[in-house]
This record gives C-alpha cells, sequence and structure tokens, in this order.
C-alpha cells in the first residue's frame, strides 16, 4: 500500500489554469462543498491535480480560512488514492477546484464524507 502523500505536482495552480476550471468547468454541489472539475490536459505525470477555495465572503477570518483548508487537503490526501485509480485506468487526466461555502467549519470525518461523496458523483456524471 502506498503513503497517502499531496505533492506539489498534485497542486492546480496558475491563474489560467484555475480561471478555465472555474469557468468552463462542470460542478457538483454537495453542501457546503462545491466541486468543478474538468477533464484536460495537465503539465503533470498525476491523473488530477486539486485546488482549494474557501472565500472570504464565507468565513470572514482568516484563521478560520486557513484552518478549513488544511481540513479539506487533509481529507482530500486521505482520499484520493481510489480516484486516481479510476482515472487512471481511464487514461484521463482532471482538474479540481474545492469551494467551501459553508459558514462555520466542519470536522475531519465530515469532511472526508463530503469530499468523497463530491468525487463520487463528480466522476459518475462527468468522469
Amino acid at each position: 500500500m502506498e503513503r497517502a502523500t499531496f505533492r506539489k505536482h498534485e497542486r492546480l495552480t496558475g491563474r489560467l489554469r484555475i480561471h478555465e476550471v472555474a469557468t468552463t468547468g462542470r460542478s457538483v454541489f454537495e453542501p457546503p462543498l462545491k466541486l468543478v472539475g474538468k477533464l484536460m490536459e495537465l503539465p503533470t505525470t498525476a491523473p488530477a491535480q486539486v485546488a482549494f477555495a474557501i472565500p472570504k465572503r464565507y468565513m470572514k477570518l482568516a484563521v478560520q480560512r486557513n484552518r478549513m483548508r488544511r481540513l479539506l487537503r487533509e481529507a482530500y490526501r486521505l482520499n484520493k488514492q481510489a480516484y486516481h485509480e479510476r482515472l487512471k485506468t481511464s487514461g484521463k487526466q482532471c482538474a479540481w477546484l474545492f469551494i467551501y461555502q459553508g459558514r462555520t467549519p466542519l470536522t475531519l470525518a465530515d469532511t472526508q464524507l463530503k469530499i468523497s461523496r463530491s468525487l463520487d458523483r463528480w466522476l459518475e456524471r462527468h468522469g
């Protein structure tokens, strides 16, 4: 079994690429989490690249936004292996953008549940 990691080449970076995913990607809403994704060629060997956004509109305090971002990254890191395998077997690459739209922070268990549900739904519909 592989170690669960979240490395630099798995992060979705670049203003243009994030803007493209946000504007032309397809979304799934699993309250309070919105997942926007797009099947596209990525400049990496990873099957998926991911970014996390917590708008100031929903969480005013930077401390809360940073904690929620950390929880989202951790939940994704622990659950990504199955989704990467599905993308590898189909030979596709995908860019995902998770947008947290809640006003209060979630627990790690709730965050893991929301991320896995939203990824399952997105891959069923669009993957």
